[in-house]
């Protein structure tokens, strides 16, 4: 519902009850019953609209007067005129929305948009108000003479469009409140039926799996294809022209990496498509921003589709930061989005979140994790399961340190004591699970990481990456790329796809090209050949797989489909139904998340710092998001120990659980301190780096922190599986707790230290942690197997002792 309010010229003479009808008029977030601050946004000073700067100045003197704190932002001179590019537009729009975030904008916040003249302009606020991830509510000063329709916005260069019925949306809209000079009203329109792909024809074919998994009572259809990368490549495409039979423009999205290993084109090759987009970009958490994924030729390819009838389907082919990013620029354009990843964290925790995000990133630091985003679906998510076996050590330890967290916040769930501890969460009997069962697949993880470890592994990746890095960089030099800004079929050498990006990959650019071709024949001849040799180059890594043992590559297929339902159906306890949006219960998975994006944040600070040293960076010092998570789950841990509230046998198994899976050292902190001390930063610059991305975190604003010095967090007690509550109802509906930035400190010490850097043994039937230095010393007495079924049999035992003691 969106409630129009009469509010004219006139009554700006009371500045104090003008901005009062516009606080009392527009909801508040659940929860909140004022809002903390103001931020108006309006047009820059060069337009020039006076009834528009009469209303910004009324604005401001009301707020004065009512003690209000209150930001000014400006629109980006540039994105306020008629004949705006996309790119104006869609830099004025991340422009004024960091603006709000860096000026602290919260969901208590309100944003006021102030219109003028060009009731186009409008559309502003829907987007600017969409960004900030945990939300702000916006209300909008508008000057139209006629309501229009205002459940879809669209900037005018048409480019940007969000239609509040789509139902990918799920029925989030970001304008809740209009005032000008028409009547009152209110609107209320239903949202369009959820039709993502049919998967029928493909989800009873004996290599196909597919995992169930609802969002806001929608059913989003997820496969997984156990086939040959061929196979399934051509189930997607019969999946998609079942779809789309009139024809649709894929615009593939992929990074660096993606792109070298040919994923990207070996994608819009199978689709055959008359018309298509491979968009490449750079890689990684400090490229999660706005500025990597904006392109004019992006923005040119979407608005060419919308003008034929083969709309444009943009396919998230990658990692999970890559599916964040593009998944926004398809939520802001309107367009069907499609998610298949290569690796398992963007199978299982990327595509079971609707909210698709950027970071906040200045002058390539990161000030905040996930911050500026939408809620968007996609239409279907397929993950190639051969496409898995070319993660890193770092990506499958990423995914078993998400993996962690969720052990240790939800445990054994489909128990009489999980039901319980769960009981207010109404997906939880249809999609509970004995999630700790992931350790029983530690071997099949052992498995994978020697599997990936190998020297013939390594060496085979390697070359593939080095001729995808010449395929790059003799494509992005090419003439036609360079001069052209449409590529058709007919000039594109065979197996190239239909277009490229404009950006050059950062794999382009970090190499030279080895063509010492002049004409145009000539390169696409090398590139053909250059092309069909990276083809033979995969097939031999495949097959290299396949030629393991027969009971180690069923135990990593095994490992890979069990960790994948399961964190899947734990996603789904709580997003199927309770909370699409992750604002209250399922914030819960955040747990270990306030230090994670912390750490994380600064060690990619760390990393362009050694780059501009021209340092290298050593393999083992690289840390990826569900690393720092699996290492900040151990920090929680110990911040529930000191405050008394996980001690003895709850917290041994608390800690087991990062600790299993930490035989290579993936959640040790050594090589990130080793780094450090190469690069000249101590122990108390890698605290305060930490602690300024926790000042910023996006949980901020869901409850009052009696303290400045305090933030919001989850702990856990007791035992896994069980989360520490708050007297504040507003917290506590979200597992949220204060905590001291103190405690956090003095965990970040202790890792810094080395004092986390432990694996987890069995000695004397005893379950120890073992330091990584004795383990270097001395082999561990017990297999990994070993200890997992004992701190699973440890498990069973807390949970029973619950049940005799009722609790």
């Amino acid at each position: 519902m969106l409630l129009l309010s009469t509010r004219s010229d006139d009554s700006r003479d009371d500045t104090a009850a003008y901005v009062n009808a516009i606080l009392d008029k527009t909801l508040k977030p659940k929860g909140r019953y004022a809002f903390t601050s103001l931020h108006v946004v309006g047009p820059h000073e060069s337009i020039q609209s006076i009834e528009a700067e009469k209303t910004i100045k009324t604005v401001l003197d009301g707020a004065s007067a009512l003690k209000k704190e209150t930001h000014l932002h400006r629109l980006n001179a540039c994105g306020c005129v008629e004949d705006a590019s996309p790119m104006d537009e869609y830099n004025t729009i991340f422009e004024a929305a960091s603006s709000l975030l860096l000026a602290k904008a919260d969901r208590a916040s309100l944003l006021v948009f102030v219109g003028w003249e060009n009731i186009q302009m409008d559309s502003y606020a829907a987007f600017i108000g969409m960004l900030p991830f945990r939300g702000v509510q916006v209300a909008l000063l508008t000057r139209r003479s006629d309501y229009g329709d205002l459940s879809r916005f669209a900037t005018p260069s048409g480019t940007f469009n969000i239609d509040g019925l789509t139902a990918a949306r799920m029925g989030k809209f970001t304008v809740h409140s209009v005032f000008g000079s028409l009547p009152s009203k209110k609107v209320r329109e239903d949202v369009q039926e959820w039709q993502p792909v049919d998967i029928t024809e493909e989800e009873e074919k004996e290599n196909v799996v597919k995992i169930p998994f609802k969002i806001g009572g929608l059913e989003l259809p997820m496969l997984t294809h156990n086939g040959t990368s061929e196979q399934a490549l051509k189930s997607l495409k019969d999946l998609l022209a079942y779809k789309y039979p009139e024809g649709y423009t894929p615009i593939v999205s992929c990074g660096e990496t993606c792109d070298c290993l040919g994923y990207g084109q070996d994608m819009l090759d199978a689709l055959d498509q008359e018309d298509g987009l491979l968009f490449t970009h750079k890689s990684g958490e400090t490229y999660k921003r706005y500025d990597n994924y904006g392109t004019d030729r992006l923005f040119s390819m979407v608005n060419k589709a919308k003008c034929s009838t083969a709309p444009a389907v943009i396919i998230a082919v990658g990692g999970g930061v890559n599916g964040n990013c593009i998944g926004l620029i398809a939520a802001m354009t309107n367009c069907d989005f499609v998610e298949v990843p290569t690796t398992p964290m963007h199978y299982n925790d990327a595509v079971t979140s609707a909210k698709k995000a950027f970071s906040l990133v200045i002058k390539d630091k990161i000030l905040s994790k996930n911050i500026l985003g939408a809620f968007y679906l996609p239409q279907l998510a397929f993950c190639i399961n051969e496409w898995l076996l070319t993660i890193s050590s770092a990506n499958a330890h990423a995914t078993v340190g998400e993996a962690t967290k969720t052990m240790n916040m939800l445990g054994i769930a489909n128990s009489a004591v999980g039901a319980a501890d769960f009981h207010n969460i109404l997906g939880a009997t249809e999609f509970a699970s004995d999630f700790t069962k992931i350790l029983s697949e530690v071997e099949g993880f052992d498995k994978l990481i020697e599997f990936i470890e190998s020297p013939s592994t390594l060496k085979k990746k390697r070359n593939i990456i080095a001729i995808g890095k010449r395929i790059a960089s003799l494509r992005d030099t090419t003439e036609d790329y360079r001069e052209t800004t449409t590529l058709v079929k007919s000039s594109t050498p065979k197996g190239l796809g239909n277009g490229f990006s404009s950006m050059p990959s950062m794999a382009s650019m970090n190499s030279l090209s080895e063509s010492s071709s002049d004409s145009e024949d000539d390169q696409e001849e090398d590139l053909q050949f250059l092309i069909q040799e990276r083809k033979e180059l995969m097939k031999s890594f495949r097959g290299s797989f396949s030629n393991i043992s027969n009971e180690s590559k069923q135990s990593i297929l095994s490992f890979l489909t069990t960790i994948n339902r399961e964190i899947v159906c734990a996603k789904a306890m709580f997003l199927a139904y309770s909370d699409p949006f992750e604002k209250y219960r399922a914030l819960l998975f955040e747990y270990a998340h306030t230090l994670g994006h912390g750490v994380e944040a600064f060690a990619n600070d760390l990393y362009l710092k050694a780059r501009q040293c021209n340092f290298e960076i050593p393999t083992d010092a690289l840390r990826l998001h569900g690393q720092c998570v699996g290492m900040a789950v151990l920090w929680a841990g110990e911040m529930s120990k000191n405050l008394g509230k996980l001690e003895g046998e709850g917290f041994m198994l608390h800690q087991s659980l990062p600790y299993l899976f930490n035989r290579a050292g993936g959640f040790s902190f050594a090589p990130l301190r080793d780094l450090c001390n190469d690069l000249g930063v101590g122990k108390e610059e890698f605290c305060e780096g930490v602690l300024q991305v926790v000042r910023r975190d996006n949980k901020r604003g869901y409850c009052n922190c009696s303290d400045p010095k305090k933030s919001v967090d989850q702990l856990v007690m007791k035992r896994p599986g069980k989360m520490l509550g708050s007297d504040d109802p507003n917290a506590e509906v979200r597992y949220l707790v204060e905590v001291d930035e103190d405690w956090q400190k003095r965990v970040l010490i202790k890792a810094f230290e080395g004092e986390f850097d432990k694996v987890a043994d069995l000695r004397q039937g005893e379950l120890t942690f073992v330091s990584c230095a004795e383990k270097t010393r001395m082999k561990l007495e017990s297999s990994s197997k070993s200890v997992a079924m004992h701190i699973r049999k440890c498990l069973l035992s807390e949970y029973a002792k619950d049940v005799e003691t009722g609790m």
